[in-house]
């Protein structure tokens, strides 16, 4: 079979000036209005730890500092918000323990409306950690009045990934005057350094949802280079154990269709068709700033179903990536260019490529997706400002039953396939530049005649670096991409002549 590859080159080269302010020198630290950056610092739990129910009547809540003095950023910022808030952290070996209280002169105003997982409704108040404290990633746990929780990962300037979904715990309350949050965060959900005394970034926020106001612990701007850069700082954490946590998740699944009968098709006469499963994901943790995450058949475990999409472009729909295994350091793998990214997670299980022709009385069962028989995942950062992310994944031959001439027969709809993607990027000047590369290889064992029209491998690279000067006025961002695809004629031809390729 004649082979051929099609190879391309992308580079791209942004120099851009804003008017933006924040340095993150230790000597000389700011925030975007040159005020100090704000600290805060914690003190080890010296009682019982204590019982999560909204009401801040523990012991230990009588230890350690309050801290208060919010700014408001909306709907005016750098104005004084018209409700105080106060906070109070507390940590052992195993946890992060947080209480804000959020006083309101209108208590029967405070808005507490339910809602589900990561749905912004009513008052809100949070907590978000910094812990690599690389001014890149931030951890939030989030809750409304009413009690539900919100938690995220948050990059700059302002985007978050709200697929993210961690292990802790948190309680509301009302006060005569005030309404009251209590959070135990596990340590084991954070990534932070190995480092005898801890410094993380921090923010904390409040929503009063009948004035539309936000404030914050920190002082931010809408127009600053990029919220983890204003963050203050959590101090005082110290002498933490290495984390060595270690989550099972087995899962099953049922599902039962139904549908119209129709008596000729042997895959639909009954009107219904059951179906069954299982998968299990692993979570271990290397270090306290690494984890290997593992995987079996992990694509039914979805929290959430994907929406329904009219596409009447040329181009596919991206989904969000929903499945646990997949958003464990999803931030280390990314390697933007603009929307787009070069790694793509959901085709790794995606429904197969091929399907065939049918004739008259032939009838098809099809499968919904590929399955994943395994994947492996390492992900993490050093305190160093080196981060790793290594992930390999391989999907099983997937067959489809064909019914003809009164025989059913399988027939291959998608080939073993494998997946590789490694990512590496370094931070240099306290996060001021970063340099780092990624490289992707998507390898299909293909024995079948007529799934020549897939290529056989796939390949991409790329370089991407970033420097900012002028307390991050200025700032340089560089990309270098290739790619490269080989297969038979049929697979090079169709990629070239794809519309999406106009």
């Amino acid at each position: 079979m004649n082979r051929q590859t099609i190879q391309s080159l992308i580079v791209s080269f942004f120099l851009t000036t804003g008017l933006l302010a924040n340095s993150n020198s230790k000597d000389t630290v700011t925030t975007p209005d040159n005020k100090p950056l704000r600290t805060y610092t914690t003190i080890r739990l010296s009682t019982a730890k204590p019982v999560i129910d909204g009401k801040l009547d523990d012991a230990c809540w009588q230890t350690g500092e309050w801290s208060g003095d919010f700014t408001q950023l909306l709907p005016k910022e750098g104005a004084k918000p018209t409700q105080d808030t106060k906070i109070k952290i507390l940590y052992d070996d195993k946890n992060v323990y947080v209480a804000i209280r959020c006083f309101d002169t209108e208590p029967s105003k405070i808005s507490r409306k339910l809602g589900r997982r990561d749905e912004l409704y009513g008052d809100i108040t949070g907590i978000n950690f910094d812990s690599y404290h690389d001014h890149r990633t931030g951890f939030e746990f989030s809750v409304t009045a009413a009690g539900q929780k919100i938690d995220l990962i948050l990059f700059n300037p302002m985007a978050w990934d709200m697929n993210w979904n961690a292990v802790w715990y948190v309680k509301t309350g009302l006060e005569d005057s005030a309404w009251v949050a209590e959070y135990e965060i596990p340590l084991s959900q954070l990534r932070y350094s190995s480092d005898k005394e801890q410094v993380w970034g921090m923010h904390v926020w409040r929503w009063i949802d009948r004035l539309s106001e936000e404030s914050d612990w920190e002082v931010q701007s809408m127009s600053g280079p990029g919220m983890l850069y204003a963050f203050g700082e959590l101090k005082g954490i110290k002498d933490i154990p290495k984390s060595r946590r270690i989550e099972i998740m087995p899962y099953t699944l049922g599902k039962l269709k139904t549908f119209q009968k129709e008596p000729q098709n042997p895959f639909a006469k009954n009107g219904n068709s059951f179906m069954g499963n299982f998968g299990l994901d692993a979570k271990i943790g290397l270090s306290s700033n690494f984890t290997a995450d593992l995987t079996v058949n992990p694509d039914f475990g979805q929290v959430e179903s994907d929406p329904s999409v009219m596409n009447l472009t040329a181009f596919e729909t991206l989904y969000e990536e929903k499945r646990p295994f997949f958003l464990e350091g999803l931030n280390i793998f990314k390697f933007e260019m603009g929307d787009a990214n070069l790694f793509y997670t959901r085709r790794i299980g995606h429904t197969p490529e091929y399907k065939p022709e049918l004739g008259e009385n032939e009838y098809l069962k099809y499968p919904d997706n590929t399955s994943i028989l395994s994947a492996v995942k390492i992900s993490g950062k050093t305190s160093k400002g080196l981060a790793v992310g290594v992930l390999q994944s391989l999907t099983a031959n997937e067959n489809a039953q064909l019914y003809s001439g009164g025989k059913t027969k399988d027939v291959r709809v998608e080939p073993l396939t494998n997946f590789t993607v490694g990512r590496i990027q370094q931070d240099y000047k306290e996060g001021n530049s970063t340099l780092g590369a990624i490289f992707t290889a998507t390898n299909r064992f293909i024995n079948d005649p007529y799934l020549e029209g897939l290529n056989r491998n796939a390949f991409t690279g790329g370089i991407d670096f970033l420097t900012q000067w002028k307390e991050k006025k200025y700032f340089l961002d560089a990309k270098l991409i290739g790619s490269s695809i080989n297969g038979s004629a049929d697979a090079i031809s169709n990629p070239r002549l794809s519309s999406a390729r106009y």
